[in-house]
C-alpha cells in the first residue's frame, strides 16, 4: 500500500510544499496510484552521476552547427588504454557513463570529416564533463595532442558537491594522514560535537563530521561503491593510505536515490588503479616534540615529548599490459610521547591526600597522575587492488585492505578533567575484501555488480579496568569510567547491483543493495560501578550523590539486515534544462525486540537550469532514511531486565554502599532496589531527514567558479533516550528503591538553515584554490541518541541550539607552485644560484576560522532526581546549550621542494606546520556550574586546546 508510506509525519515537522502536495495527491487518490507511479518512474533521475564513476556527454556537429547523427565517439583511458565507444543519436547527442575517474583522450569520427582528437581531459568522480565537438571538412587537420579542460561548470549536475582531487589529497597538509579530514574543506560541513579536537571525547566516536546540522553518526562513507561504516557507533571503518585514494566527493545537497542508509551527508571514495606505466613512491614522515610549541593549557612544564615516524611504500603497474593492473600500498606509523590530563596540581594533591585514607581501600585507583602520562600509537595500513579486463566489455576488480591500530593512553575519554586512569587504550583491526564486475552490454547499457566481506574487531580498555569510577562534579573523573571497557566483532556482507541505460535524452539507472551486519559484543558499560560526588568535601566525607552499577550477562549477539532499491532517470528536457527524479525504498530488519518499520519510501527530485553559458541554477529536494546504531540497540538488548539490568542508588543508600565497601563496587545487587532497565518504544520508526537546496553557479573564467547555496535540512524521528518512569509533576523525587525505565524513542528532531558561498579555482598554471564561507543555524531537542532531557515530562523546553550548530565557518586552501625558474617563451630558465634554490617549490596552506560551538551548562549531578545518565540537570537560569566555546582560527602550511630525476622520478623534501601561528584554540570549556547557588571556580574555564604549533618533516621518492 502506498498511502501509509507517504503519510504525513506525526510530529511538528514542516515539509516543503511539493512534498506535501505529492503526499496529499496519494492519500486522497486525486489520481490513480498506478498512474502516479508510472508518471514518477517515467522521469526518475539521479542527482549525481555515480558513486564510483564519471560521465561524458555532449554533441557532435559540423562547422555550420548542424548536428551529425551516427558519428562515432571514442574515449580512451590514457593510463590503461581501455576504450569505450558510442555513436551519436539522431539529434547528434552522445553520453558515456560509469567511466573510471582519471585522464582520458576523446576522439570523434564521421565519414567525410577530418578526425578529431582531444587529450588531457580529466574526468572527476560523480561529475559529467560536457563537450561540444565540431568536426571540420576533410582538408582541415584537427589533431590536438594536449588541450585545456572544458569550462569548469557542469550544466547536467543537479547536486551540490565538492571534489577532493588527487592533487589536494597528496599535497595539502594533514597531520594524521587521514584523507577524510579533507571533507572539512567542503562548504556546509563542520566537525561534529564529538570531535572538538583530534581525539574522541567518549568511547563512542562518530564519523567526525556534521552535514546539515545532523549528527555525526548519520553519514554514509563509501569506498569503491560499498559502505565503509561502523554500524555500532556510526564512524568509518577501514582506513586507507593516502597513496591509495584516487579522489573522493563530498555531497551535501541533492543526494541521488542511489544513496541510502544515512540521513546526513555522503562521502564517496574511489581507490587508485594501476596503469601501463610503473608508478610508485616511498616516503618517510618524522615528528619530534622538541621542535613543537607547548600546549598553552598543559599543567606540566617539561618540553613537549613526541617521537613519531611513518614509513610507507606504494607501487602500481601492469601485470599484463593493456589488460591486468595492480596497485598496492603499505604504511606503518609508530609514535610515543607524553600527554597531560590538564588537571590542576593543587586538585591532584588534594584528591591524592584523600585517597591515602584506609577507608578508600576498595578503589582500584589509589593516586591521580600528577603532570604527564605516557601515550603511544602503532598503526599499519595495507591494501592491494587488482583490476582485469576480462573481455573488451567485461572488467573485474578485487581489493583487499587491512588496518591495525593500537593506541595506548589517550584513545578516548579525553575531556580535560579526566585522569589517566580513566583514559582509553584501544585495539582496532579491520579487514575487507571488495570486488566488482562491470559489464558493458552495449553502447548504451552498463551493469555493475559489487560485493564485500568485511570484519572489524574492537577492544577497548581503560588504565583502570576494575572499577569503580569516581566523578567529582566539574573537577575530576578517575577510576573505571562508565563507558570504555569491552570488545566487539562486527561482520559485514554486502552485495550491490546497478544497471545504467541511456537512450535519447534519458539516462535510466536502477539498482538494489543487501547489507547484512552481525555484531558480537561484550560491552561492559556501567558494570564496574560509578560514584558521583557533588563536591570534593563530599568525596572526603564519603557522601556520594548517586551510585549506579550494572549486573548480569554482558554478551549480546544481534544481526541487522539492510535492504535498499532505487530507480532513477536523468532527463535532459532541453538544451537548458535537466530534470532529475528518483525514488528509493529502504528497509532495516532489526532484532525481534524492535518494531519493523516498512514505511520508508523516499522521493528525490533535482533540476539544473542553464540560462546562459556561464550560469547554472540548481534545486533539489529529497527524503533520506537513516539506520539505527547498534550501540543504541545493544543497551536495549543487554539491559532488558532479563539478561542484565542497572541499579541506581541515591542519598543514604549510595553513602552506605560507598562506606561499607571502602569505595569499591558491589559484588552483587543491592537488596531492596528494583532493577532499572532499557527498552524501546513499541512505535519506534526509522529516522529520516528532509533536505531542500537551491544553488546558483557562475563561471567567472574557464577555471574559476563562484557558487552560492542555500540548504534546509529537517531531521525527523531522531532517536533519543528518556526515563519514562519519572513521576508526575508535584510528586516527590524518586526514592532509592524506585526503578527506572530508559526508553529508546524517536521523539527528537532538528532543523538546519545554511547559506554557503564558494569560490573555486581548478588547477591551472600551477595554481589551485578554494575558499568557502558558511553561515548556518541548527536547532534540535537532542543531539545524540543517549542524550536525555532535563525533565522527561517536558520535551518542549529542550528545543534549543544544537551541539552541532556552528554559526560561521570560513575555509581557504590552495596549491601553488612558485613561478620561479619557469621556462618563458620557449626559452630554458636561467641557470643561477637563485633558480637552483627556489625553483620547484610548492606551497599549500589551509586556513580555517570558526565561531564557537554550543555547550550545555550542567550542575554535574542529578539535581532533579530523574536519574539520567549522562546527567542533564541545568543550573537555574540557564537554558539548554546556552554556553559557547571561544572562536577558533588555525593555519596549517606545507612547503615542498622537489628535485627531478630523469623524466619521471623526483625526490620531495617537505616541511609541514600545524597551527603555524601557535594560537591557543580552546577545544573544551568546563560546563559544570555545580549544585550550589554559586558557580565553581572552574566554571567556563578552558579545559583543553587543540594543541600548540607542531612541525613535521618528510622525504618522498616518486617514480
Amino acid at each position: 500500500m502506498w498511502a501509509p508510506e507517504y503519510a504525513l509525519p506525526s510530529d511538528e515537522s514542516v515539509m516543503p510544499a511539493w512534498s506535501a502536495i505529492s503526499m496529499i495527491i496519494l492519500q486522497h487518490k486525486l489520481i490513480p496510484r498506478a498512474l502516479f507511479l508510472s508518471l514518477l518512474l517515467a522521469s526518475l533521475s539521479l542527482a549525481q552521476t555515480s558513486q564510483v564513476g564519471a560521465a561524458l556527454d555532449g554533441s557532435v556537429s559540423d562547422s555550420s552547427g548542424a548536428r551529425l547523427p551516427s558519428a562515432m565517439v571514442t574515449v580512451r583511458d590514457i593510463g590503461t588504454n581501455r576504450t569505450r565507444q558510442v555513436s551519436t543519436s539522431a539529434e547528434g547527442d552522445f553520453h558515456i557513463s560509469e567511466l573510471n575517474p582519471g585522464e582520458y583522450e576523446v576522439s570523434a569520427s564521421e565519414a567525410g570529416f577530418a578526425a578529431y582528437r582531444h587529450t588531457g581531459l580529466v574526468f572527476a568522480l560523480g561529475a559529467t564533463t560536457h563537450m561540444e565537438i565540431v568536426l571540420q571538412p576533410p582538408g582541415v587537420t584537427s589533431k590536438i595532442t594536449v588541450s585545456p579542460q572544458p569550462p569548469d561548470i557542469d550544466p547536467a549536475q543537479t547536486s551540490v558537491s565538492s571534489a577532493v582531487d588527487t592533487e589536494r589529497i597528496e599535497e595539502l597538509p594533514v597531520e594524521s594522514r587521514n584523507y577524510l579530514n579533507f571533507a572539512l574543506l567542503a562548504p556546509g560541513v563542520a566537525s561534529s560535537a564529538q570531535q572538538p579536537s583530534k581525539q574522541s571525547l567518549s568511547a563512542l566516536p562518530d564519523s567526525g563530521f556534521t552535514f546539515g546540522g545532523l549528527r555525526g553518526r548519520s553519514n554514509n562513507v563509501t569506498i569503491d561503491g560499498l559502505d565503509n561504516n561502523d554500524e555500532y557507533v556510526g564512524s568509518s571503518r577501514t582506513e586507507l593510505s593516502l597513496e591509495t585514494v584516487q579522489e573522493f566527493q563530498v555531497v551535501n545537497a541533492g543526494l541521488s536515490a542511489e544513496t541510502g542508509g544515512a540521513s546526513g551527508g555522503s562521502i564517496n571514495v574511489v581507490t587508485r588503479t594501476g596503469a601501463n606505466d610503473l608508478h610508485g613512491d616511498a616516503f618517510l614522515f618524522a615528528q619530534n616534540g622538541s621542535l613543537d610549541a607547548r600546549n598553552p593549557f598543559e599543567t606540566g612544564h617539561a618540553t613537549p615529548s613526541l617521537h613519531r615516524y611513518r614509513l610507507g611504500l606504494a607501487v602500481g603497474g601492469p601485470v599484463i599490459k593493456n589488460r591486468t593492473f595492480y596497485y598496492a600500498a603499505l604504511e606503518q606509523e609508530h609514535s610515543r610521547g607524553l600527554d597531560d590530563s590538564f588537571l590542576s596540581p593543587s586538585l591532584v594533591s588534594a584528591v591524592n591526600l584523600i585517597l591515602k585514607s584506609p577507608a578508600l581501600s576498595g578503589l582500584a585507583t589509589h593516586a591521580l597522575t600528577d603532570g604527564y602520562f605516557p601515550t603511544s600509537r602503532a598503526e599499519t595500513e595495507a591494501s592491494a587492488k587488482v583490476s582485469h579486463q576480462l573481455t573488451p566489455r567485461d572488467s573485474l576488480m578485487l581489493r583487499y585492505a587491512l588496518t591495525n591500530n593500537r593506541e595506548a593512553g589517550d584513545a578516548f575519554n579525553t575531556e580535560g578533567w579526566t585522569d589517566a586512569s580513566a583514559r582509553g587504550n584501544s585495539f582496532i583491526a579491520d579487514q575487507a575484501v571488495v570486488g566488482a564486475w562491470t559489464a558493458v552490454f552495449d553502447a548504451q547499457s552498463v551493469g555493475d555488480l559489487r560485493f564485500q566481506f568485511a570484519d572489524r574487531r574492537v577492544l577497548l580498555r581503560t588504565d583502570d579496568a576494575d572499577g569503580p569510577g569516581i566523578d567529582i562534579a566539574g573537577l575530576v573523573q578517575f577510576g573505571r569510567p562508565y563507558e570504555g571497557n569491552g570488545k566487539r566483532t562486527e561482520q559485514h556482507n554486502q552485495v550491490n547491483y546497478t544497471y545504467t541505460r541511456s537512450f535519447g535524452q534519458h539516462i535510466w539507472k536502477a539498482g538494489a543493495t543487501w547489507n547484512h551486519v552481525h555484531e558480537d559484543s561484550s560491552v561492559a558499560d556501567g558494570f564496574g560501578g560509578t560514584y558521583v560526588f557533588a563536591t570534593l568535601a563530599d568525596f572526603a566525607a564519603g557522601l556520594p550523590n548517586e551510585f549506579r552499577q550494572a549486573f548480569g550477562a554482558i554478551d549480546v549477539k544481534d544481526t541487522v539486515a539492510n535492504y535498499g532499491a532505487f530507480v532513477t532517470d536523468h532527463w535532459a528536457a532541453s538544451s537548458k534544462l535537466v530534470l532529475d527524479f528518483g525514488v528509493r525504498y529502504d528497509f532495516e530488519h532489526l532484532p525481534g525486540t524492535f518494531r519493523q518499520d516498512t514505511h520508508n519510501v523516499s522521493p528525490r527530485f533535482g533540476l539544473a537550469y542553464h540560462p546562459a553559458k556561464s550560469w547554472v541554477l540548481r534545486a533539489a529536494y529529497g527524503i533520506l532514511y537513516d539506520r539505527y546504531l547498534l550501540a543504541a540497540l545493544n543497551r536495549v538488548l543487554q539491559k532488558n531486565g532479563v539478561g542484565a539490568f542497572e541499579q541506581v542508588l541515591t542519598g543514604t543508600a549510595a553513602a552506605a554502599v560507598f562506606q561499607a565497601d571502602a569505595g569499591g563496587a558491589l559484588a552483587a545487587p543491592f537488596p531492596g532496589v528494583l532493577p532499572s532497565i532499557y527498552t524501546a518504544d513499541s512505535h519506534l520508526a526509522t529516522p529520516y531527514s528532509q533536505r531542500a537546496s537551491f544553488a546558483a553557479q557562475r563561471l567567472l573564467a574557464p577555471d574559476l567558479t563562484l557558487n552560492a547555496t542555500y540548504l534546509f535540512v529537517r531531521g525527523v524521528k531522531l532517536p533519543r533516550t528518556r526515563n519514562i518512569d519519572y513521576p508526575q509533576p508535584g510528586v516527590p523525587p524518586l526514592a532509592p528503591s524506585d526503578a527506572d525505565v530508559y526508553q529508546l524513542e524517536d521523539s527528537a528532531s532538528s532543523t538546519y538553515n545554511g547559506v554557503s558561498l564558494t569560490l573555486n579555482r581548478r588547477m591551472s598554471d600551477e595554481l589551485e584554490f578554494s575558499c568557502s564561507y558558511t553561515f548556518s543555524k541548527t536547532f534540535d531537542n537532542a543531539s545524540d541518541f543517549n542524550e536525555q532531557p532535563q525533565n522527561p515530562r517536558d520535551l518542549a523546553s529542550e528545543r534549543a541550539l544544537s551541539l552541532q550548530d556552528q554559526r560561521h565557518r570560513l575555509v581557504f586552501n590552495a596549491l601553488w607552485e612558485l613561478p620561479i625558474g619557469d621556462e618563458g617563451k620557449g626559452q630554458p630558465p636561467p641557470d643561477n644560484w637563485a633558480t637552483r634554490i627556489f625553483r620547484h617549490i610548492e606551497v599549500a596552506p589551509i586556513f580555517t576560522a570558526e565561531s564557537g560551538r554550543p555547550v550545555d551548562p550542567l550542575t554535574g549531578v542529578d539535581s532533579n532526581g530523574s536519574h539520567p545518565f549522562p546527567f542533564s540537570a541545568r543550573p537555574p537560569g540557564f537554558g539548554r546549550n546556552s554556553l559557547e566555546t571561544p572562536p577558533v582560527a588555525n593555519v596549517d602550511l606545507r612547503i615542498l621542494k622537489y628535485f627531478p630525476f630523469g623524466k619521471a622520478a623526483r625526490v620531495d623534501v617537505v616541511a609541514e606546520a600545524f597551527n603555524l601561528l601557535n594560537r591557543g584554540n580552546v577545544a573544551q570549556i568546563n560546563p559544570v556550574f555545580g549544585s550550589g547557588p554559586t558557580p565553581l571556580s572552574s566554571f567556563l574555564q578552558p579545559l583543553t586546546s587543540a594543541g600548540g604549533r607542531r612541525l613535521q618533516f618528510s622525504l618522498d621518492f616518486e617514480f
